[in-house]
């Protein structure tokens, strides 16, 4: 393990709570690479080294320090992580005015270090696991070596499973440490569904992907509700929105199939932050792949002339709700029937496109789908 000048400041800012006095960390070239006082930092202490050297905690009187390069009175103690000296906390004062809780400021410290070398671990083996799921969903085909990696990572490969992805709002949780979120939300997660049946893993910063076992008890309707479950959860607790996209295919050593289908779930999921199941997408299927700029052409040749006429755009819609039905739209909006006729007629005038035929009203319906896309 590593005594990092982050780290170091991470436990002078954390230790300093705790006591008044000037700290130091020195690393095992007897350098000081963090301490309240920032003048001393990057300058040699010479207590430090004998400390590193002994392994012995080491009082500094007034005289020590008149002798000692680049020392103060105080106390010095090695920092040990797995029986070997990674550095040295000092504490600045008199020795035994600072000596009660000399030896607790220690332990802190070591305390803070095992934490940050456990979750460092962690880390690492995060990103292999995303590496391999990376290769995975990249992978034509895979052998069986491949899966037998997999495997041993604790990927559940040779389950049959569908994808799913959650983004979250990262931008709106700056108050928080991401890496804590993120090891709240994989609990959250497992305390919802439980470890039997599904695997999440973080998909770069933003997104979580999970896998989830598919067998003859699977039911959508109780899935989703586990889903909204920990969707509620999450926002409730982080006041942050969460979008849900469920691939559809069932895969079985392959899953770039059921990740493609989460993926465009997710992008339809993304605009109202709900929770999309690709099975039940039809037409944004097809508008979904659509380049942006052909959108935007197709909307400019459609609706774009009325696109600032609030009334006529709601009055379209209401129109497409209720199937083109003239008395249930205008009882809807609460208008008269003449007044309708000409909202449509309106519309036919400034677009050339005729809202009460059958080819009309389906341009209308795409373009308003894509007024949406656009707008979100």
């Amino acid at each position: 393990m590593h005594l990092s000048p982050k780290l170091a400041s991470k436990i002078i800012s954390e230790v300093q709570e705790v006591v008044k006095e000037d700290i130091i960390l020195v690393d095992i070239n007897g350098t000081i690479i963090s301490s309240t006082d920032e003048s001393r930092i990057g300058s040699f202490h010479e207590g430090a080294m004998i400390v590193i050297k002994s392994k012995q905690k080491l009082y500094i009187d007034q005289v020590k320090a008149r002798v000692l390069k680049g020392v103060k009175a105080g106390i010095n103690m090695p920092i040990m992580f797995n029986k070997k000296v990674i550095g040295v906390i000092g504490i600045t004062g008199e020795p035994k005015q600072v000596e009660p809780y000399a030896d607790l400021i220690r332990r802190m410290t070591e305390l803070i270090i095992q934490e940050a070398y456990y979750t460092e671990r962690n880390e690492w083996e995060i990103r292999g696991i995303e590496s391999y799921l990376y290769e995975w969903i990249n992978a034509s085909s895979v052998d069986k070596d491949f899966l037998e990696r997999g495997f041993m990572l604790g990927i559940p490969v040779y389950d049959a499973h569908i994808c799913t992805l959650m983004e979250l709002e990262i931008q709106t949780l700056n108050d928080y440490d991401i890496h804590r979120i993120q090891k709240e939300i994989i609990e959250l997660f497992y305390a919802i569904f439980g470890k039997e049946k599904h695997f999440i893993v973080r998909w770069g910063q933003e997104r979580f992907l999970t896998l989830k076992k598919m067998d003859a008890s699977y039911k959508q309707n109780y899935f989703y509700s586990q889903l909204n479950d920990f969707k509620k959860r999450f926002e409730s607790r982080y006041k942050s929105a969460l979008a849900i996209g469920v691939g559809k295919t069932v895969c079985k050593h392959m899953i770039n199939k059921s990740f493609k289908e989460a993926q465009k779930a997710l992008k339809v999921a993304r605009k109202n932050k709900g929770i999309v199941f690709y099975e039940d997408l039809i037409l944004e299927i097809i508008l979904e792949d659509i380049p942006t700029e052909i959108q935007k052409d197709f909307f400019k040749r459609t609706i774009h002339t009325i696109e600032k006429d609030q009334i006529l755009v709601e009055t379209l819609q209401h129109y497409i709700n209720n199937n083109q039905s003239i008395k249930r739209t205008a009882e809807e909006m609460n208008i008269h029937i003449n007044t309708l006729h000409y909202r449509l007629n309106k519309i036919k005038e400034l677009t050339g496109i005729n809202p009460k035929t059958t080819e009309g009203i389906v341009i209308f319906y795409i373009s308003l789908m894509l007024l949406n896309s656009l707008n979100n």
